[in-house]
């Protein structure tokens, strides 16, 4: 019984999350997320982007980026939401 409970639990969850894409743009480049990611609200999103450039900056990944380049947090129809440097000023 609390099986089934716990597996309920867990469609109401998913069923409650929202989709995010985290794109990569400069202006004039855009690197789309094509994947994406789930989220209960934008503030898991926006908390999600951070540990992502977080792991980029700690890998060496963004050794030679320059400050232009964001992080910008889109809807599932591709609406901005949220844009984030990946550099901090």
């Amino acid at each position: 019984m609390s099986d089934e409970r716990l597996s309920d639990s867990k469609l109401q969850r998913s069923a409650s999350l929202m989709h995010f894409y985290f794109d990569l743009t400069d202006g004039p480049n855009t690197i789309s997320d094509a994947q994406g990611v789930d989220a209960a609200d934008l503030a898991e999103a926006i908390e999600q982007a951070g540990i992502a450039i977080e792991e980029l900056r700690s890998g060496g990944e963004l050794v030679d980026v320059d400050s232009l380049w964001e992080l910008v947090i889109k809807n599932f129809e591709g609406n901005e939401l949220y844009r984030m440097p990946i550099i901090d000023h």
